[in-house]
């Protein structure tokens, strides 16, 4: 196994890219899966809480590019969660652009349904839960801080989930591959530009699956997209309330009270995004979160009160919903 404490012999002039590789090739089977789990990078606290789907392997191969992390992967097939107290105990949260080079990955990003085949790529939000399994896969990854990623790519909150096609994605894959191919003969001063490189990509990438012409953005308009994205961070707290939103985003309560008047009153809103992270709790039949327990994490008073409300806007139960969505899958299902 290679990690930061066994750094990777440079070639005789001592200026090459500093490159960390990891490996689980060399353990007994067994030990595999929790000596990868227990490893310290990137983080040492839990980034994920995963479960293999197959017996455990994997090989890893990590460089600093400038202001981007450059990662090449291989791993057998995993459930991958992110949930939203993962992300209150962790100032982890950057932006990543995960590559797929062979394998299948699909999920829901927030909400968001998001499938993901070989020579596509997709942007993962580390700020916002995520739940997604992935056959065993080669993947290139680039992890950005979100400083960053604002700078190269705008506003972030249309990102999460976002899956971009092959043909918009090939110059990021083939960038990639050449980059991982010259590392071991480039020197260090040549990492920030390949860097660079990452990120100009990604936004041409970016560009031709987002609208070619964004409308112009109010102040009022900003406060709601601020506030829209605080409210899906705080969704699976519980309780919001209007003191801590002004709080966090800095605003008077009448203010945020205007910023929300097309949308019909923020209670409103946030009625409605309960319902919908409702909605997709509902539809994860693998996980089977039981209704009252989703009521709960939700910030409904309790499981008619969840009933009632999904009744009204769904025009039926969250039992019947439910059985709706598995009654959906099986006729889709092979036999």
């Amino acid at each position: 196994m290679f990690d930061a404490d066994n750094p990777p012999i440079d070639p005789a002039d001592g200026q090459s890219i500093p490159v960390l590789r990891y490996s689980t090739d060399d353990l007994a089977p067994e030990d595999r899966y929790r000596a990868w789990l227990l490893r310290d990078w990137p983080r040492r606290e839990r980034v994920y809480r995963t479960e293999p789907s197959e017996p455990f392997n994997t090989r890893w191969e990590s460089a600093q590019l400038g202001e981007v992390m450059f990662v090449y992967t291989e791993i057998t097939g995993m459930r991958w969660e992110r949930r939203q107290q993962d992300i209150r105990s962790s100032e982890f949260d950057p932006i990543i652009i995960n590559m797929m080079v062979d394998g299948l990955a699909q999920g829901d990003m927030d909400g968001r349904p998001f499938y993901e085949p070989s020579g596509t790529l997709h942007f993962h939000d580390l700020g916002r839960p995520s739940l997604h399994v992935s056959s065993a896969s080669t993947t290139y990854s680039i992890i950005i801080s979100r400083p960053v990623a604002q700078q190269a790519f705008g506003p972030l909150h249309d990102l999460h989930g976002l899956v971009v096609p092959a043909a918009a994605a090939e110059m990021l894959f083939g960038h990639a591959e050449l980059t991982r191919r010259a590392l071991p003969r480039l020197d260090i001063m040549s990492a920030e530009r390949l860097g660079r490189v990452f990120l100009e990509l990604a936004a041409i990438a970016l560009a031709e699956v987002r609208p070619k012409a964004l409308p112009h953005i109010t102040s009022e308009k900003l406060l709601l997209q601020r506030a829209g994205e605080e409210i899906d961070r705080r969704l699976g707290d519980g309780k919001i309330t209007i003191a801590d939103l002004c709080r966090a985003l800095g605003v008077s309560r009448a203010r945020l009270f205007a910023a929300f008047h097309e949308e019909g009153g923020i209670h409103n809103f946030i009625a409605r995004q309960r319902l919908e992270r409702a909605r997709a709790a509902l539809a994860d039949l693998d996980r089977a979160e039981p209704i009252g327990n989703i009521a709960h994490r939700l910030g409904f008073s309790d499981a008619p009160h969840l009933s009632r409300a999904f009744r009204v806007r769904f025009g039926m139960s969250p039992r019947d919903y439910r059985v709706l969505v598995a009654d959906s899958l099986a006729d889709i299902t092979p036999e």
